[in-house]
């Protein structure tokens, strides 16, 4: 998923994961899992089979990890803000970074791997963009940034 606002100043672009459920959606369903493993393993244990129980309770705290990185994956965004003098972006979910470069000293790379993928290259080091989102998403912000760049080029 991306946001792009574009005026004549400057373009902000927002990226985020797509997000099919909320965090409600996935307690209900990761909790409903949990429910029936753990009450299997009673009714197992109740039976005879007491083997069963702490296997039931190893997936349910694999169920609970799961969540986890489902949340945290969900939860990362990237911001990049394109002015006439400076580069802006920062990075919040698993990595947590903010970057203002001179524009003249970044740019952007696409590079055509299996799949396309966005650089910021800045001082040095690259920094992947999007990596998270679908091809089309991905053709369209190359579309908005190299007209947004060739229209700051010519101010």
């Amino acid at each position: 998923m991306f946001k792009i606002k574009d005026n004549k100043k400057e373009l902000l672009v927002e990226l985020a994961p797509n997000n099919s459920s909320s965090l409600l959606q996935n307690m209900v369903f990761f909790g409903l899992l949990s429910f029936l493993c753990l009450s299997f393993g009673i009714g197992f244990f109740f039976v005879g089979a007491t083997m069963i129980l702490p296997f039931a309770g190893l997936e349910v705290a694999v169920l609970l990890l799961a969540i986890y990185y489902n949340r945290r994956w969900i939860n990362q965004k990237q911001t990049i803000k394109l002015d006439k003098l400076y580069v802006y972006f920062s990075e919040k979910g698993l990595v947590n970074r903010n970057i203002k470069v001179d524009r003249f000293h970044a740019k952007f790379v696409v590079e055509k791997n299996p799949k396309q993928t966005i650089y910021l290259v800045a001082n040095n080091k690259k920094y992947k963009l999007g990596y998270f989102l679908s091809e089309e998403e991905i053709e369209d912000i190359i579309f908005s940034l190299r007209s947004k760049i060739t229209e700051l080029n010519s101010i």
